[in-house]
């Protein structure tokens, strides 16, 4: 790269320390010219120099450190300076250094350089960008793992496989009288099991959208069941205001809780109940959209009442939910209907039970143990299609000839490669850098 781009790498807001990053050809030069040594007046690479910044009046401590080229994150030469973390200052040092020959970073822009000079693959800075916004310790071991490159490594292995069934078609066509045999046995016996490699990965999917984005679970009940104790129970501090009042939810209320390194996000819900008010029924109509969107629905009933109108919606448009009683503090009035759990979120009896109930319906454990989970839908699509097109091969051996049984495979080849970024063109690089942060 030509440019030498410029960003502030630390978060915006005031703080003790903020980082500028510099990456390109002019790196070292453009930091000579706004930072003063107090020692030394030559440069080591990977060595921290005290000194200051200074221009147009403006005088700061700092630090200020030179990576050489191809030593670095992303492969050119990359200075990093460090300075008080005054948003204004370090956007007037940008603005210095854009004046000076900097370039403006765009979100991302680093990380694609550092593919781009082969310091990691797409995969390690999908990982990257995942590690940096986790909200959970689950979410970023399982980031960790890819930005290790596990997952680029098992696709490279698949993707191996495919170009070894190629390899066989090819031969096959040249010699087709000697290798037509052998080749359509091979890729009966190898096919199956590159779908299967392929649809394990898919599988874990489910678990894995869930570490990334949460568990989304819904609270939902007639009005007074407790639905906001319990949700200040859940998230452990008053979230939601609780009255003696009905209908005092009279809209969502979101909030989370991280519950065996995984995250947990709780919608407590307006009371369901026939209402004239047209405020209450715009909340009653969005509790009904949130157990649909739900992946975990807790139905809440009142150990004080007969819940009538719980018992009628206990089922609405939900796949996955339980029946829980609250209340359990107050004398039974004989309501005897089963439930899957009781607690009382008054006493806080029975949360520690109700987090794991949620946790036992919604966590595959199976899949959460394996080596390789997948939490990005681009991965998943890819392998999917690769998928579709290793089995439309499978299937139709012995029906069409192998030159067009190689088109299917080598799409599926090409298919895993947008992953590795081995195949991945301009268009879709932009496209998943352009979700990273600026001065990342």
């Amino acid at each position: 790269m030509e440019t030498t781009i410029v960003a502030i790498a630390t978060p915006i807001g005031v703080g003790g320390v903020g980082v500028i990053r510099l990456s390109g050809p002019k790196s070292l030069d453009l930091l000579k010219k706004i930072f003063i040594p107090i020692k030394q007046s030559e440069y080591t690479p990977r060595k921290m120099v005290f000194g200051n910044v200074s221009f147009s009046g403006i005088t700061d401590d700092c630090l200020a450190v030179w990576f050489k080229a191809p030593n670095s994150f992303t492969g050119e030469d990359v200075v990093e300076i460090q300075m008080h973390g005054g948003i204004r200052l370090l956007e007037e040092t940008v603005k210095k250094l854009l004046e000076i020959g900097a370039t403006m970073a765009q979100p991302g822009e680093f990380s694609k350089r550092a593919v781009i000079n082969g310091k990691m693959d797409i995969t390690q800075a999908e990982g990257l960008i995942d590690i940096i916004y986790a909200d959970s310790i689950k979410e970023m071991q399982v980031a960790s793992s890819q930005m290790r490159g596990e997952l680029y490594d098992k696709i490279k292995e698949i993707q191996n496989e495919i170009k070894d069934q190629i390899a066989h078609i090819e031969v096959a066509l040249d010699f087709p009288e000697h290798e037509e045999t052998y080749a359509e046995e091979k890729l009966k016996s190898e096919l199956p099991s590159t779908i299967q490699k392929l649809q394990k990965l898919v599988n874990t999917t489910e678990v894995g959208t869930k570490i990334k984005n949460g568990v989304n679970v819904c609270l939902v009940g007639e009005p007074n069941v407790g639905k906001s104790s319990v949700l200040n129970a859940l998230v452990g501090f008053d979230r939601a205001i609780v009255t003696d009042i009905a209908g005092t939810t009279r809209d969502t209320i979101n909030e989370g809780y991280t519950y065996k390194n995984i995250r947990f996000n709780i919608t407590d819900t307006a009371g369901l109940r026939q209402s004239d008010d047209i405020v209450e029924k715009e909340g009653i109509k969005r509790s009904l959209k949130s157990i649909e969107e739900s992946d975990f629905v807790v139905f809440l009933f009142d150990n004080a009442k007969n819940n009538t109108e719980s018992d009628k919606i206990s089922t609405h448009n939900a796949q996955n939910f339980a029946r829980v009683l609250n209340k359990i503090d107050l004398k039974s009035q004989n309501y005897t209907k089963k439930f899957d759990l009781c607690i009382s979120a008054k006493e806080n009896v029975g949360i520690e039970e109700l987090k794991e109930l949620i946790y036992q319906k919604t966590i595959n454990q199976s899949l959460l143990s394996e080596k390789i989970i997948i939490t990005n839908l681009r991965h998943e699509k890819l392998m999917k299609e690769a998928i579709e097109n290793l089995q439309k091969a499978l299937n139709d051996l012995k029906i069409v000839s192998l030159d067009c049984i190689s088109v299917p495979v080598l799409r599926a080849w090409e298919l895993l490669g947008e992953i590795t970024g081995e195949t991945a063109n301009e268009s879709i690089i932009d496209a998943i850098f352009s979700k990273f942060c600026l001065g990342k």
